[in-house]
């Protein structure tokens, strides 16, 4: 479930049970933020050192992209994709889907797009000292290895996987809104070495008896 052009990535995000959200014409998807590392091409922690406006169609009015340029800081995930990554694009209408990014640091997560790295509104991108000490934790080694694992919602009591794989966020508000971007579920589910599934609620990085290793899942 990695990078693929932007409609079809708003498909996916539908398909796999996101619940859908309106910001003007671009329709994003609300997910747990592990759900938005694991579809992601790229996540990594980088500062935005410039921008500059790339026209699009002379015939089409704002049709263009927008690119920012990145220091990176660390890739924690999608390392192998493309090297020596110095630019982030988007569309320049946020009605495309486009995002502004601010001279700061940021968590950038988004897909290769015609061999550049992208991002959009539908992405989890936030400022980088927004984030908690248990997030940015998430980010650098725990969302990984959980990837194999599925993240649902539940309404109705009681509420019980109906996998081994599963972890059940009982309570709607827990996920992440893209719109609203309040985080209130910290935690990552994690896949044990009997391959089931759980919340990993420590502070700490877990141990290789409570997981599998990253490279196993």
């Amino acid at each position: 479930m990695m990078g693929v052009p932007l409609s079809a990535a708003l498909l996916l995000l539908l398909s796999v049970g996101l619940k859908e959200q309106v910001v003007e014409s671009c329709s994003c998807g609300l997910g747990h933020p592990q759900e938005f590392f694991c579809m992601s091409d790229i996540v990594m922690r980088a500062e935005i050192t410039g921008e500059k406006l790339i026209p699009g169609d002379e015939n089409r009015n704002g049709m263009g992209e927008i690119q920012y340029d990145i220091k990176v800081i660390k890739v924690f995930k999608g390392s192998d994709k493309i090297k020596n990554i110095q630019h982030v694009y988007t569309s320049e209408m946020s009605s495309m889907c486009g995002t502004r990014l601010d001279h700061d640091q940021y968590l950038l997560s988004g897909s290769i797009m015609f061999d550049k790295f992208s991002v959009t509104m539908c992405d989890f991108v936030m400022r980088w000292n927004k984030l908690s000490l248990m997030m940015k934790n998430n980010f650098k080694y725990r969302y990984q290895l959980g990837c194999d694992c599925k993240i649902s919602s539940c309404t109705e009591q009681p509420c019980l996987p109906n996998t081994k794989n599963e972890c059940i966020l009982s309570d709607l508000s827990s996920t992440w809104s893209i719109v609203y971007t309040e985080p209130v579920h910290e935690y990552a589910c994690i896949r044990h070495s009997n391959g089931s599934c759980s919340w990993y609620t420590g502070p700490a990085k877990p141990s290789g008896n409570d997981t599998m290793d990253a490279s196993d899942v």
